[in-house]
């Protein structure tokens, strides 16, 4: 799977196409793309903290894991905030940030948590 195209989309609040994205959007895209959809939802402002506990990604069709492989999505905090991003592999997550899309080593990433998408 292919992700380079994507680099150069800004970010958008809950964008969800090539004229702008959130970090759940760039998800949405790379899963759609690897043949493992997700439900899209949107962060309304609720309470962050209710996401960060597990709401958010627990709404999902995922199931948590202790481990890192290709196409699994992690959950972690950000710049202080809730954050989502892809693997591409077992060590590296491509992700949206406010200043556009990102190629982070999971090492990289505070307080994370893996997800499989499941169908």
């Amino acid at each position: 799977m292919t992700y380079e195209d994507l680099l150069i989309v800004k970010y958008k609040d809950n964008g969800r196409d090539a004229d702008g994205m959130d970090c759940y959007g760039l998800v949405l895209e790379l899963c759609a793309r690897a043949g493992t959809p997700l439900r899209d939802i949107v962060y309304e402002g609720n309470e962050e903290s209710e996401w960060v506990d597990g709401g958010y990604v627990a709404s999902l069709n995922v199931e948590e894991r202790s481990w890192a492989e290709q196409g699994f999505i992690v959950q972690c905090t950000y710049a202080g905030r809730l954050h989502i991003g892809y693997l591409v592999n077992k060590k590296t997550v491509v992700h949206m940030t406010r200043d556009g899309v990102r190629v982070t080593p999971i090492a990289a990433l505070p307080n994370i948590k893996i997800y499989e998408v499941t169908a």
